[in-house]
């Protein structure tokens, strides 16, 4: 199993952009929710727009709409979700890194799109992508998670500590009308 791992994280890191489903119980739970309308996370916002350049970090786009998309990793095995950095994305590229949403609200074709003409490949693997990021979604959504930030991204935004320690067990799922704005 372990050795299977490995093998798609080689193939995974071969691509430029791919879908990671948000699981169900993260669902308006980060740092932009947390945080949002509130000068904290725009610095944030600006630094991380500043550090890019303005640019879309996959496709270098220069579009009027970028996004501080936040880059999460998912520990399975201890049901531990640690925010690891921020990414620059333009509404194409955002598009597919939240393809779930975009599924959802009917933009999958145009998501696909994107996704096959990023990473250069064909429509039959565009899809099978999305079909294992379903899978993936559906296994992490039947989990409680506990949210983490990594160090080195708490040292230069200590305004992420509200996210620290958030448990879904404890929380619950929140959804769009009841996610807090957590003011220090």
């Amino acid at each position: 199993m372990q050795r299977e791992s490995k093998r798609q994280g080689k193939i995974q890191a071969k691509f430029k952009l791919r879908p990671v489903l948000v699981p169900e119980p993260l669902w308006g739970v980060s740092a932009c929710k947390l945080l949002h309308n509130d000068r904290r996370w725009k610095a944030i916002r600006y630094a991380e727009l500043d550090r890019a350049g303005y640019r879309c970090a996959t496709c270098r786009a220069t579009t009027p709409r970028l996004y501080c998309h936040e880059q999460w990793h998912y520990d399975d095995r201890k049901a531990i979700a640690t925010l690891t950095a921020f990414r620059i994305a333009c509404e194409d590229c955002n598009r597919v890194l939240h393809m779930g949403w975009a599924n959802a609200r009917g933009d999958l074709p145009t998501a696909l799109a994107h996704l096959t003409q990023m990473n250069q490949i064909t429509d039959a693997q565009a899809k099978r992508m999305f079909d294992r990021a379903s899978a993936t979604w559906a296994r992490r959504s039947n989990k409680h998670w506990r949210l983490v930030v990594a160090q080195g991204l708490l040292r230069t935004y200590p305004q992420l500590k509200v996210l620290e320690g958030l448990d879904t067990h404890r929380i619950g799922p929140l959804r769009e009308q009841q996610i807090p704005v957590i003011r220090l």
